[in-house]
């Protein structure tokens, strides 16, 4: 099946897109308050099949945020906009806030985009200007966080679909979570490559790597689905963590190895908590990382709240690398 419309189509979607996009920043350029607009996702004739709408930060000046009641304590603000008849999709943020997304000294934090290029398509703040510049370019750090946030998401659905075939023999849902794992895993090959690419993952990692690909997918799809089938493609997953866990999971192997120390899972959690690494991510590296024998898992005390004089516990871990 074709994934593109003919040229004469694309071409056309393409043209209204951007037609669309120029008339809503000739709006913006209108409003003093509105600072710059960042377009999220390119306009390749080849991607234009699946478009339907169009992606925009839109950075505004500090203390104008203006909030509705279906925002509700949410820290970001989202809009949909229309012109011509196409949706944007636009993120609002503050001048300040997108200087610390920038700078990394937000949750949000602005990290290199594997799967979207971005482009400053107006500004009228020449800081603005020189902070995106700067953070739009694919860092090393940026590549070790993006990996491991994808590398955590590949294990949970693996876990998963060991979990519905060996004690529940459901393999239909079993399946279901091992096509995830290899999508995520096609994930985990485009940020190695190092390389912004806005189609379909799956295909271009089977392109880069089509002997891992072949057991843990192509097979899947093709061949005669049985319990052996799955279970065969859920080894090859688990050896390909086996094989790169301690790369793939680095940012926390580091951080560990710095403390020298029994860390607490909140304490690593607070470390990670300007980048994109959720607690849940940490979490799922961290017991990987245990059951694999790299790590050690002890228990700490906690106490839920300030006033608490009774201690729970909960997990910590510890790093030798010697």
């Amino acid at each position: 099946m074709p994934n593109s419309l003919p040229p004469f189509e694309a071409s056309k979607s393409s043209s209204r897109m951007q037609m669309a996009l120029e008339s809503f920043v000739d709006r913006l350029r209108k409003d003093r308050n509105v600072l710059a607009a960042v377009r999220v996702g390119s306009f390749e004739e080849e991607l234009m099949w699946w478009k339907e709408s169009i992606g925009l930060w839109i950075i505004e000046a500090d203390g104008v945020s203006r909030r509705l009641k279906s925002d509700g304590n949410e820290e970001r603000i989202h809009r949909t906009f229309v012109e011509d008849d196409i949706n944007i999709h636009a993120q609002i943020i503050p001048r300040s806030r997108f200087k610390q997304m920038v700078e990394g000294s937000s949750r949000t934090a602005f990290s290199s985009s594997f799967f979207a290029r971005r482009e400053l398509v107006y500004c009228d703040d020449p800081s603005i200007a020189k902070w995106f510049e700067t953070a739009n370019t694919i860092a090393k750090q940026d590549q070790q966080n993006e990996r491991m946030i994808a590398t955590t998401w590949v294990m949970r659905s693996a876990r998963y679909a060991r979990k519905r075939i060996e004690r529940q023999g459901d393999l239909d849902l079993g399946f279901e979570a091992l096509i995830w794992s290899a999508h995520g895993i096609a994930c985990v090959e485009i940020i190695n490559a190092g390389e912004v690419w806005e189609q379909t993952a799956i295909h271009k990692a089977i392109e880069l790597q089509p002997e891992l690909f072949k057991p843990i997918y192509t097979d899947l799809l093709t061949k005669k689905r049985t319990k052996k089938l799955l279970l065969s493609a859920l080894d090859r997953v688990d050896q390909y963590f086996e094989e790169n866990s301690e790369e793939y999971l680095q940012p926390i192997l580091k951080f560990l190895k710095k403390e020298k120390r029994t860390v607490p899972l909140s304490h690593i959690a607070d470390h990670f908590a300007h980048s994109q690494i959720w607690p849940g991510h940490i979490e799922t590296a961290c017991e990987w990382l245990e059951r694999e024998g790299v790590v050690e898992k002890l228990a700490v005390p906690f106490r839920i709240t300030k006033k608490s004089r009774t201690d729970v516990e909960e997990p910590a871990y510890f790093y030798d690398p010697e």
